[in-house]
């Protein structure tokens, strides 16, 4: 195989191919999760321009700033260029690690060596964490994890990221998350996101799509605490009480079932668990010789098994005995639920206006145009033509996933999932490249006609749902099934929760890739003291970050000018726009050579795992993931350099004349969507639950098994219908905390790692609200505080941070905001260092700062502000 090195051999970066001193090279960015294609000139050995690819449709030509800055990160001075070790045995905030040059061999062999005692000792006391926002691969991280043997793998920046909206998206679209099909929606509702309108997913494209249907007449309504991207380009703005969300979409929801009666009943009796009867004690009423969940037959006049009733004959309301048990469909159920959630009611908890409540429901229900059919391609469809869109700000709470789930029922209800103009999971079936098949997923039907994804949004593929147990995980994801990315591996009371279960084990060594785990997950007390636990931890990194310097030894990590990955939207459909248009499969390759004696992380991997011991099943592992077919699979004795790799992967997908030599000359494949891919769900024999049955039995099971140890876990977390449960801040009464404190993210920034890109950092400090604290103009002067003063912000633990004051019109009275990223202090990290707020220093990291279904954290505050000029 083309590629294949001796097992004596090193990995190392492979020059790059200087076939012209002037040439455009097809790749894909790194400067965010977003990987839009992207072409970058090279004249002489040196990038001089990045632009997108308009031969992509992730991107279709256009690249953010973040992109094109991405030479100054390349070019950085301050990159990290050789492999150092710590000689400084004291870890702490600040501490000087007293850094000293070593040679790959001699860092190689200390760090496998330990990995080797360790794999011997306990495989699960290695902890992996990987970033979610810069460059390099995270396939050969997955791989390594699971050849050595550890469970605990997570991504940092994801535990803010999305876990409540990632698992309803899963459960309900089959999908990662959401995106309206721009192309055909009427009216877009959204609520902190923005996804289409400069940030978020597909970013590119999906601006462009965005504009183009704002042009066309599709009529925005943005509901945030303050104008964000998308606020500011929307026909009206919704300023909402931080953290509320869920409550006003339950208040709409019942608009619209309960006031308006306006829902898409074939929809809900084909496509929803709506029909399914439901007992007293909260779950399905099954048929005693199949056990599957049992429905009203209208014609019939007779229960009968979901799978043998026409879908037009079920019940949507009423009450029944079946068999002695008094029961109801589970839409009655929903229905009834939601009469508490008046507008009035959720005036009081939002402040938005009941009457706009009622309005917008109205709108959204019309727009919906229930019962429509439009024709694509010759394929007549259903035509929702709305879409209600959440992410990161709606579901950042501890009621993520209800929230989410609340907002997401606003499209269920009348029909608007997958459909033409609808909210689409991000391309959740595919039929595969004309020539293979590959790569093919579609959703399915599992236990009771529940919907199923492929295994492509692994880790999120929460249905079914797996059965609580007694941790032997260090975030506790085999207790909280439902859970992705935990705050316990290094939360303030991870000690006591490990002691509480029994776990058999402490984690003790930590292979960090990229992940600024100080700055990206809660106040930097906490997290130091776990860092400060581990035996030993090395880092693949660009930067001596504020967690790098926590590192024993850190490895100089090839950024994505340098790299190769097949998957670079991995997995395959991330960051495609949604709706019609072409698949395509782009890859990253290297554009220059790298500037010192940085290690592409593939490379790394496999020369670790050669040097522990365990190739053989790194290289099988890898086989695994990639589902690499033969001639292409890998051998298992051999140590392959990962440019060798992404070859046997393209070729393993898109055949032999597919490697990675023809895409280095092409940039990416592309092949045009079908209407039955895109609009799957009329052609997918599955139905979603509106009425979540298996969070009874699984509710019942955590509670069972936490409880008993003295740890509360919420009933309300656990209600198969959507609860409205304020967050933590709510319960802050202490005088003067009066404000509502949250992050956004800014659209020039990726969280805290382009703060460093010159570029990036000029233009920020160029926007008034990118490195300030920002609050409500009637506000600061009520409280006496103007703009450019020096403020502090003080939560009810004592925690403190300042910025500088920005007073605008466009936030919500009781909410202050930052923009996420800022405050480094590194001197790895000069450019960055002291600019902007330190958010997350105010946030606790516990059990009871975490939703308990999705485990995602609570990112707002109650704070008090003053001002502190004179101080600073």
């Amino acid at each position: 195989m083309e590629g294949r090195l001796a097992t004596n051999e090193v990995p190392r970066a492979e020059t790059v191919q200087a076939d012209a001193r002037d040439a455009w090279v097809p790749s894909s960015c790194g400067m965010c999760l977003c990987s839009c294609s992207m072409r970058a000139h090279r004249v002489d050995g040196v990038v001089v321009k990045i632009e997108g690819n308009p031969d992509s449709a992730v991107g279709k030509g256009r690249l953010c700033a973040r992109g094109v800055a991405a030479i100054m990160t390349h070019y950085d001075p301050n990159r990290l260029r050789v492999p150092l070790r710590r000689t400084n045995p004291r870890k702490g905030v600040g501490v000087d690690p007293m850094w000293k040059e070593i040679g790959w061999d001699e860092a190689l062999d200390e760090i496998a060596g330990r990995l080797k005692r360790l794999r011997q000792d306990d495989p699960r006391k290695l902890m992996m964490q990987r970033t979610t926002t810069t460059t390099s691969t995270r396939l050969p991280l997955a791989a390594f994890g699971a050849a050595f043997g550890t469970p605990n793998t997570q991504g940092s920046g994801s535990l803010h990221c999305g876990n409540g909206s990632h698992l309803v998206s899963g459960i309900m679209h089959a999908s990662w998350n959401l995106h309206p099909d721009f192309q055909y929606c009427n009216y877009l509702l959204t609520f902190g996101t923005n996804i289409g309108f400069g940030a978020g997913t597909a970013a590119n494209a999906a601006m462009k799509q965005a504009a183009d249907a704002r042009v066309r007449g599709m009529r925005t309504v943005v509901v945030d605490p303050t104008v964000n991207s998308a606020a500011a380009k929307a026909d009206e703005w919704v300023p909402i009480r931080v953290g509320t969300d869920g409550a006003l979409a339950l208040a709409l929801c019942n608009v619209m079932v309960n006031e308006r009666k306006t829902v898409d009943l074939p929809y809900l009796k084909a496509k929803t668990n709506g029909p399914y009867l439901i007992g007293a004690d909260g779950t399905y009423v099954r048929d005693p010789a199949t056990g599957a969940p049992l429905v009203w037959d209208e014609t019939a006049g007779t229960a009968r098994p979901y799978n043998l009733a026409r879908s037009e004959d079920m019940a949507l309301e009423g009450t029944f005995n079946v068999g002695g048990v008094m029961c109801r469909p589970a839409f009655q159920l929903l229905r009834e639920h939601l009469k508490k959630f008046t507008p009035e009611w959720g005036e009081q908890i939002t402040t938005v206006p009941a009457a706009n409540i009622r309005r917008i429901a109205g709108e959204f229900a019309t727009a919906a145009r229930i019962g429509s059919v439009i024709v694509i391609e010759g394929v007549p469809l259903p035509y929702r033509p709305v879409t209600a869109l959440a992410f990161r700000g709606a579901q950042g709470h501890r009621n993520s996933t209800h929230t989410f789930l609340a907002i997401d029922l606003l499209n269920h209800l009348v029909g608007a999932a997958d459909v033409v103009g609808a909210a689409l999971g991000m391309n959740s079936a595919c039929h595969g490249h004309p020539e293979t098949g590959k790569p093919h997923y579609l959703p399915q039907a599992s236990v009771d006609g529940l919907l199923q994804t492929g295994d492509w949004v692994t880790p999120h593929l929460p249905y079914p749902v797996g059965t609580p147990r007694n941790p032997q995980l260090m975030g506790l994801q085999d207790l909280f099934v439902l859970g992705t990315i935990a705050p316990f591996t290094e939360s303030s009371d991870r000690e006591e929760l490990w002691s509480k279960f029994g776990l058999p084990y402490r984690p003790e060594i930590l292979f960090n890739h990229g992940a600024n785990l100080l700055m990206s997950l809660g106040n930097a007390e906490t997290v130091a003291a776990a860092l400060s636990k581990y035996e030993f931890i090395f880092s693949v990194d660009l930067f001596l970050t504020e967690t790098a310097q926590f590192a024993d030894i850190v490895l100089p990590d090839c950024d994505n000018l340098e790299t190769f990955d097949s998957r670079s939207n991995y997995p395959f459909i991330f960051s495609l726009p949604a709706g019609m248009g072409d698949w395509c499969w782009p890859i990253r390759q290297p554009i220059v050579e790298p500037e010192g004696a940085q290690r592409r992380l593939g490379d790394i991997c496999a020369e670790l795992a050669r040097r522990a011991g365990f190739l053989e099943d790194y290289n099988m592992a890898l086989n695994f993931q990639l589902k690499l077919e033969e001639p292409y699979r890998l051998e298992r004795d051999r140590v392959y350099s990962w440019e060798a790799v992404c070859d046997a992967d393209l070729k393993s997908m898109f055949g032999g004349e597919h490697g990675i030599e023809w895409f280095k000359k092409h940039g990416l494949v592309a092949w045009p969507k079908k209407p039955e891919e895109v609009y799957w769900r009329p052609f997918v024999d599955a139905r979603v639950p509106i009425y979540w049955e298996f969070m009874v039995a699984v509710g019942k099971k955590i509670a069972a098994i936490a409880e008993p140890m003295g740890l509360n876990v919420p009933a309300e977390f656990y209600e198969p219908l959507p609860q409205w449960t304020a967050c933590a801040a709510f319960g802050c009464k202490a005088p003067g905390f009066d404000l509502y404190a949250f992050y956004s993210r800014h659209s020039l920034h990726t969280h805290g790692f382009t703060v460093e890109n010159p570029w990036l950092d000029e233009a920020a400090q160029m926007d008034p609200v990118a490195y300030t604290v920002v609050l409500n103009v009637e506000t600061g002067r009520r409280k006496g505080l103007k703009t450019g003063m020096v403020v502090e912000l003080e939560t009810e633990k004592g925690r403190t941070v300042r910025g500088r004051l920005q007073l605008i019109q466009g936030i919500h009275p009781e909410a202050i905001g930052v923009a996420v990223g800022g405050g480094h202090w590194s001197d790895g990290l000069p450019v960055a260092k002291g600019k902007g707020t330190f958010f997350n220093e105010m946030l606790e990291l516990d059990w009871d700062h975490t939703d308990l279904v999705s485990l995602n954290q609570d990112l707002c505050v109650k704070v008090k502000v003053k001002s502190v000029e004179g101080s600073r």
